[in-house]
């Protein structure tokens, strides 16, 4: 048991740190291999969510559930506070995973309730926000945005693509933060801060909490996915750091409870726990002990890794860095689904950019997700 806790711990350390690479893929690929260990791909899917703040923020490399937690957290990486990102990732992460223990028993009750209406009706209500919390011609803007983003998704989702979330979310949200640095003469990534979190301990657990519950809900409904959740945080939390508190919250609460609803109903509703074999409602119980142990075990290392690897980015160039990474993002791309994944990623990287010229909020772009939703 303790062989697969820390196998899992070290396999959702390296997803977690390496650019491009999703958890998913590499349980994937352990499945592949024979490896199908529901313990090791929990332990590696709850580490996962704690540490894939290092590429989001420190190179602006998106994960699906973080991918709007790109721009405010590389916003903070930029003036100086990257560890402060590190750290906000990580406790958020942490207080998620204690506040989803007592929400578990109610959860178990709730999640065979759950009726397939409800799914649209929540991203309708987002895509509804979306517009008309921009002012004046920027509505129009961000319906553009939406629109486009939308058609991609349709279009990308009948391709038969292996990862077509990794071409759409890193040509929407990654490429294009990655760009604009290329052309802002930005300073190097680094800092030397305290890496202390500019909120008051109150207000980061009520955040938190929040997080907490949308994840839950999002893990609950179908439709409403983990990004859309932090989405409607947005709209909840204006200043950057809240926003990223909402954001890790979310992210590792809906896997938590992804989790729990794959043991109560037999619903996938998680791309590492697709990989599970099934399993008894009742060991729910025993897999919140083990999220306990993979989140303190994570803590005790996490930030000096995150330190470490700052460090090691603040030694090259930040135009180099930030070439090399286009470059190994647009690899990735070619390797996962050849020219194919290149066209999707190029479509993506052209609504991204065009996001950024009109001045609206990034937050259109999940019109890549909601909009085949709302369409079915």
């Amino acid at each position: 048991m303790l062989r697969e806790l820390l196998t899992g711990i070290a396999g959702g350390t390296l997803s977690g740190i390496a650019p491009g690479i999703h958890v998913n893929t590499l349980g994937a690929f352990l499945s592949d291999m024979g490896v199908r260990s529901n313990l090791l791909l929990f332990a590696m899917g709850l580490t996962h969510t704690f540490l894939d703040v290092i590429p989001s923020a420190f190179l602006g490399v998106p994960d699906e559930g973080t991918a709007l937690g790109v721009l405010p957290a590389h916003r903070l990486v930029l003036r100086g506070r990257a560890m402060e990102v590190v750290r906000i990732a990580l406790w958020a992460s942490f207080l998620a995973v204690l506040l989803s223990i007592p929400l578990v028993p109610f959860y178990l009750l709730l999640a065979p309730e759950y009726r397939p209406e409800l799914g649209r009706f929540f991203v309708l209500f987002l895509a509804v926000l979306i517009v008309a919390t921009e002012k004046g011609w920027r509505k129009v803007f961000v319906l553009l945005v939406f629109l486009l983003s939308g058609l991609l998704g349709v279009l990308t989702f009948r391709l038969g693509l292996s990862q077509p979330f990794y071409h759409l979310f890193t040509g929407l949200f990654g490429l294009p933060v990655v760009l604009l640095a290329l052309g802002s003469g930005a300073p190097p990534v680094g800092g030397g801060e305290d890496g202390k979190i500019l909120l008051s301990r109150r207000r980061f657990a009520c955040l938190s909490l929040m997080g907490t519950l949308l994840g839950m809900v999002a893990s609950l409904v179908p439709a409403f996915t983990a990004s859309q959740a932090a989405l409607l945080g947005s709209f909840l939390s204006k200043d950057e750091r809240s926003f990223l508190t909402v954001v890790f919250s979310v992210n590792t609460a809906n896997f938590i409870f992804s989790f729990a609803n794959f043991l109560s109903t037999g619903r996938r509703r998680n791309g590492i726990v697709a990989l599970m074999a099934p399993a008894a409602g009742s060991d729910i119980y025993f897999y919140l002990l083990a999220a306990l142990f993979v989140s303190m075990a994570v803590l005790l290392y996490a930030e000096p890794l995150a330190a470490l690897i700052l460090h090691l980015l603040g030694r090259v160039p930040y135009g180099a860095l930030n070439s090399a990474v286009a470059g190994i993002l647009v690899a990735l791309s070619y390797l996962f689904d050849g020219a194919t994944g290149l066209v999707v990623l190029s479509g993506g990287v052209m609504i991204g950019l065009l996001a950024a010229v009109l001045g609206v909020k990034r937050t259109g772009c999940m019109g890549v997700l909601m909009l085949p939703i709302i369409i079915g």
